[in-house]
Parts: structure tokens; C-alpha cells; sequence
């Protein structure tokens, strides 16, 4: 039998504190170079090293948005004031921010691409590594969310380059990755999550 895996998801806890650090440190993101920004969060009693990008950042709002329904009035408090820094600084320091998640994507973009087109000479490492490979494609789709007609058209065509990879590679499945994530990410915006070679 052919090996899967599956990601798993982050509690809210850890999704909340993760995103408020993100979100107390973007300014600072935002105005130096690096594309993947390192944070130390307290999470659970222990310092947690964390790579910090846009497209991680929105991921873990969407999320959190998404379940919001299920958080105290304290975490929906904190979760209100993470969305209004990002907001507030999406706004202010709108020109980075953009550049940075067209940055990020395009390189997302080629890490996937990487990936697909070594799937055919190992298909059993493929499958394996695929539903983490996705993350690249879903923080793509948060980030094309932002950008919205802001994003350039080499970075349109890029996409649907690698989504027709994806598409020639795979063939429609369960739910990829941890099941509880599974009504955030519909299948209709997120299909990639939807396939398996």
C-alpha cells in the first residue's frame, strides 16, 4: 500500500499566539529585506522558533477567522487586534507590503514547481511529501487574496503554470491534510488540497 501523509493542524492557542507576534513584528518585516523572518514565540510554556512571512501570517488570520465562532472573548479580543495591525499596517506601508507578498509567492511558486517536476522520478516521496508541499500553494491563495487585482500578470501565469502541473500530476481525494482544517479550506477555492498523486 502506497505510504500518505497528512499535516497536521496547530490548536488555536498556538495559531493566536503565533499570529499576534507575527502581527506585532510585520512593521519590522516589512521595512527590512529578509523574505523569511525568524520570531521566538512563547506557545504552551516554551519558546517556539518560528519563520515568519506574509503568507504564513494571513494563513494563520484565515484560520483563526474561520473558527472564530469556537474562541473565548479574550482570544476573539486578541484575534481583533492582530487583524487591525496587519490592517493598519497593509495600509500604511501598502507598497512594501505588496512587494513583499509578490516576492513571496513567486518563490513559493518555484519551490512548488521544484517539487512537481521532481514527483515523476519518485512517486512514492511525492506522495509522501505532497499535502507540506501544498502549504506553498495555500499561502499562494491567501496572498492572491490580498493582492487582488494588484497581482502582476507574471505571477497569474506562474500560478497557472504550477496549477496545471499540480492538476496533470494528481487526481481528486479526501481532504489532505488534518481533518479538523478541512472547513476552513473548501474544496471549491482550495481543490490542491483536494488531490493526491
Amino acid at each position: 500500500m502506497a505510504q500518505t501523509s497528512f499535516l497536521l493542524a496547530e490548536t488555536v492557542e498556538v495559531d493566536l499566539a503565533v499570529a499576534s507576534a507575527m502581527a506585532q513584528e510585520l512593521e519590522n518585516y516589512l521595512t527590512q529585506d529578509e523574505l523569511y523572518w525568524t520570531l521566538i514565540v512563547r506557545v504552551e510554556d516554551r519558546d517556539r522558533s518560528i519563520k515568519m512571512t506574509g503568507g504564513d501570517l494571513l494563513t494563520r488570520l484565515h484560520r483563526l477567522q474561520q473558527v472564530r465562532d469556537q474562541l473565548s472573548a479574550w482570544q476573539s479580543e486578541r484575534l481583533n487586534e492582530a487583524q487591525q495591525q496587519v490592517t493598519g499596517l497593509s495600509y500604511s506601508l501598502r507598497t512594501r507590503f505588496q512587494q513583499r507578498l509578490q516576492r513571496e509567492a513567486k518563490a513559493r511558486l518555484s519551490s512548488l514547481r521544484w517539487f512537481l517536476e521532481d514527483c515523476p522520478a519518485d512517486l512514492q516521496r511525492c506522495r509522501v511529501e505532497f499535502p507540506f508541499e501544498m502549504r506553498n500553494r495555500q499561502r499562494v491563495e491567501e496572498i492572491v487574496k490580498v493582492l487582488g487585482a494588484e497581482l502582476d500578470e507574471p505571477l497569474k501565469s506562474q500560478i497557472d503554470s504550477v496549477d496545471q502541473q499540480i492538476r496533470s500530476l494528481t487526481r481528486p481525494a479526501e481532504f489532505t491534510w488534518d481533518q479538523s482544517l478541512k472547513a476552513v479550506f473548501p474544496r471549491q477555492r482550495y481543490w490542491y488540497l483536494y488531490m493526491r498523486p
